[in-house]
């Protein structure tokens, strides 16, 4: 299961994945936008939690750790990357955002045009 969507439509998705309400909540508190790369539970001490990723794309991307048994939501903060989720490629960039399966086959980094400085948000429910 894959879901690419833009954050304008991210409220349409609560009744499929109630713990959207949670990540809508951090989003609007601008805490993934402020805060570092690093692990953090959400403030509600929710089933959610989140991962902020800062880096550099380039032409051979990297695979991020296995999250088997959880969904992950991947928001773009800023910068463009191209993510492969098994075998279905997508243009991660400030307004979208991708939901997979956290043990899906995941290649995240790659450049879209040139390397660039990428930081982006991994929920994980």
């Amino acid at each position: 299961m894959i879901v690419y969507d833009t954050l304008s439509e991210l409220e349409s998705y609560q009744g499929a994945f109630p713990q959207i309400a949670t990540i809508i909540t951090v989003m609007d508190r601008s805490l993934p936008y402020d805060q570092g790369q690093g692990s953090y539970d959400t403030p509600e001490k929710s089933d959610v939690r989140y991962i902020i990723d800062e880096f550099i794309s380039s032409q051979n991307g990297f695979h991020p750790e296995l999250l088997d048994g959880s969904l992950v939501m991947e928001i773009a903060i800023s910068g463009d990357e191209i993510v492969s989720v098994d075998g279905s490629v997508f243009r991660l960039g400030e307004g979208s955002f991708l939901i997979y399966d956290g043990g899906a086959d995941v290649k995240r980094g790659v450049m879209w045009s040139i390397p660039g400085p990428v930081k982006a948000v991994r929920f994980i429910f």
